[in-house]
């Protein structure tokens, strides 16, 4: 009997430290306002492969008037198609509220941002303000955009 209860004993405390530890979403919140950092600045520097990173295989991109835009390799060419049919447009955004769930694996950050079109002698110059939702997955611990929506506000 005596070692049917130590059998117990090892079998829940072994459980008992193989059990799954609770998300660290002060250090989730961290790293996707970092990727969001990080993707300010490639949209600055028109580095479209870097925004294309950003992605899951399965992300999805919307534009105005087109179907959503599939996986990093369709993003990166619509991407690359925009830098050359505005190369001296700018964008950028700010993060106005940002969710992590609480089971650390989903994200939703909202904000604001402005595309400033200078054509390619700065002969148009215009500028859109937009708002934007990205909703973040965890892939295999890491962040990636599953979807990424921005909606023109300007009045």
């Amino acid at each position: 009997m005596r070692q049917l209860f130590i059998c117990l004993v090892a079998v829940v405390v072994s459980a008992c430290s193989s059990a799954p530890r609770p998300p660290d979403l002060a250090a989730d919140e961290r790293a996707i306002r970092d990727l969001a950092a990080r993707w300010q600045k490639a949209l600055l520097a028109r580095d479209a492969a870097t925004q294309a990173a950003m992605f899951a295989e399965d992300g999805m991109s919307y534009h105005d008037g087109q179907e959503p835009l599939v996986g990093p390799a369709a993003i990166l060419a619509w991407e690359q198609k925009a830098v050359t049919r505005h190369p001296k447009a700018k964008i950028t955004s700010t993060t106005t509220d940002l969710r992590i769930a609480a089971a650390g694996d989903m994200a939703i950050q909202a904000g604001e941002g402005q595309l400033t079109n200078l054509g390619e002698n700065g002969e148009d110059h215009t500028v859109r303000r937009q708002r934007f939702v990205t909703v973040w997955r965890k892939v295999h611990g890491e962040w990636k955009v599953a979807h990424d929506i921005a909606v023109d506000t300007t009045p």
